[in-house]
């Protein structure tokens, strides 16, 4: 054979490997392209799906938007219905009393945890625990006035009390009106938060009605009464409070938020004079007379009250007035008074308050058991200033200082008694 015929052979046999090459991969391609576009498809199905399962969770966080909750089982439905509140406060105290020969520093902690919710449409409940030293000479109670807790005593586990705990009716058919029966917080109204009847770690206990309504765009009515129960005596009448506060805010300008709120009150003591102490110390009358560890008096108080609040270079001021005379005291000293003002209001990081009053309480001007437990070191026959800053350092968390100067007089003699506060406060 010619070399011409092998070279054509040749290349009859290359072109025919080359076709066959060619239809091996062609043959490979389409699987690869099938395999693709399997691949697309599971791909889209997924993406449909999701997208499905997006929509559907869009609808469901749409429906418990616009229902205000879970739906929850009908067996746990009731937990839509709690509320867990509470607050912790660290704090140095540091006291110079010039009756005492050393001054005293002290760190505190005061922690209170609530819960309150929902009963039906006109009854719900608030119960809380709270810290705080055993007052008792049986430690089986706290004070009636401080829910601080001493830390030391070589890392000794502490104490809590039951702190509230009461219902709250308020019926549909009187809008205004809630009724509290129980372990309840102080329905009467403080001008400045004004300390000068009660501490403010008052809770009372019995049962006290409340009731708040409008006569007009720019006046509001509120009042309040109730009868608690103070000490109870197996063999003789129990001592009680009946009591009773009515006032009114006028809005003189509420584009500028001018208010004027005024009122009074009279908180009738039933069964005092000629009984023993009513703190855990029978024989403790926190500055109120006595005669052989009986009271003197009786204590039938009459209470008048203002404040005027104004915008002052963009911040709220209050100017308040608070004034009380015990129309059974059995001596000339029946007559206490707090007068002072706040500048500020801590609602955001970075914003402050400062508060100024002035305080003088005679003897017998009321209750010192129940009365302001920090200053001049509680009870009546003080007089004195306070002062008071806090810094809103985040949210829910403030620093404040408070310095308190007294001067108290207990057995005839008279001495100063100053209070450094500076506190830590956490609220959630």
């Amino acid at each position: 054979m010619s070399g011409k015929w092998i070279g054509c052979l040749l290349l009859f046999f290359a072109v025919s490997l080359i076709g066959l090459a060619r239809a091996d991969e062609i043959s490979d391609l389409r699987k690869e392209q099938e395999q693709l576009y399997n691949q697309l498809v599971e791909m889209n199905n997924r993406l449909m799906k999701l997208e499905s399962a997006q929509r559907e969770q869009g609808q469901k966080i749409t429906k418990i938007e616009e229902s205000g909750g879970v739906d929850l089982p009908e067996t746990l439905a009731w937990l839509e219905q709690i509320k867990i509140y509470g607050d912790f406060r660290y704090r140095h105290e540091w006291t110079d009393d010039d009756s005492r020969t050393d001054d005293r520093n002290r760190h505190r902690i005061r922690v209170r945890v609530g819960i309150k919710g929902k009963v039906n449409d006109e009854f719900s409940y608030n119960f809380r625990v709270a810290s705080g030293n055993s007052e008792s000479p049986t430690k089986d109670e706290g004070s009636p006035t401080s829910t601080n807790q001493d830390l030391g005593n070589a890392f000794s586990s502490k104490n809590i009390w039951l702190d509230l705990a009461y219902f709250d009716y308020h019926p549909a058919a009187i809008p205004g009106l809630n009724v509290y029966g129980g372990k309840i917080q102080n329905p009467y109204y403080r001008v400045g938060n004004s300390d000068l009847m009660f501490d403010t770690d008052i809770t009372p206990e019995g049962i006290a009605a409340v009731y708040k309504t409008k006569l007009s765009e720019g006046i509001a009515l509120f009042g309040a009464a109730g009868g608690y129960y103070v000490k109870e005596r197996s063999t003789d009448a129990d001592t009680s409070l009946w009591a009773m506060q009515a006032g009114a805010t006028l809005q003189l300008d509420e584009t500028n938020k001018t208010y004027l709120t005024a009122g009074g009150g009279y908180y009738n003591y039933g069964n005092i004079k000629g009984k023993a102490g009513l703190g855990t110390d029978a024989t403790q009358f926190y500055g109120n007379r006595s005669t052989d560890d009986l009271f003197d008096s009786d204590f039938d108080l009459v209470q008048g009250f203002a404040e005027v609040g104004l915008p002052l270079g963009g911040l709220p001021v209050r100017f308040f007035g608070d004034f009380i005379k015990n129309t059974q005291a059995k001596s000339s000293k029946d007559t206490a008074w707090l007068a002072g003002a706040n500048i500020g209001k801590c609602t955001k990081p970075g914003t402050w308050s400062f508060a100024y009053n002035y305080r003088d309480l005679e003897a017998d001007s009321l209750l010192g058991v129940l009365a302001e437990a920090t200053f001049g070191g509680g009870g009546t026959d003080i007089k004195g200033h306070k002062f008071n800053v806090n810094y809103q350092v985040a949210e829910n968390t403030q620093f404040g200082v408070t310095y308190m100067m007294a001067e108290r007089t207990r057995n005839n003699s008279t001495a100063d008694h100053d209070v450094v506060l500076a506190d830590f406060m956490l609220k959630y």
